[in-house]
């Protein structure tokens, strides 16, 4: 196995060394953006696999607590898109306090469309879908 540039964004294990390869993206001596192949052991890969799982055990508990009714379908897609409130209020265009407000169900469900449809395009979901969560 080279050293090459690879197309993909893909981590794979190297059988050769024993590895895991990644393209990375960086710039030469001359200034000019390049992509190249670095390599990666084994605690980079644990690293990355403990991550994933905190992420999806944290949508998987915010999507029981909309299913019980304990929090809006705001709190499920903003763990989704792995924001926090400050940075859901910047993406919505919805000040801090109010995102804080509105993961409670009694305040959700009385949002206009308007303020609904800016939390859509930050999800990148149609209204419809943050109005109807079925996750």
């Amino acid at each position: 196995m080279g050293t090459s540039a690879e197309t993909t964004n893909t981590v794979y294990k190297n059988k050769d060394y024993g590895q895991y390869r990644e393209l990375l993206y960086s710039y030469n001596e001359n200034g000019n953006f390049e992509k190249t192949v670095g390599y990666h052991g084994e605690p980079d890969r644990v690293v990355l696999e403990q991550s994933w799982d905190l992420f999806n055990e944290r949508t998987e508990e915010a999507r029981q607590k909309v299913l019980s009714g304990k929090a809006s379908p705001i709190v499920y897609y903003m763990e989704k898109i792995l924001a926090d409130p400050l940075g859901l209020s910047m993406m919505a265009g919805v000040s801090y306090w109010k995102v804080k407000l509105h993961f409670k169900p009694a305040f959700f469900k009385r949002l206009s469309n308007k303020t609904l449809a800016k939390y859509a395009e930050a999800f990148n979901i149609s209204v419809d879908e943050l109005k109807n969560f079925k996750q």
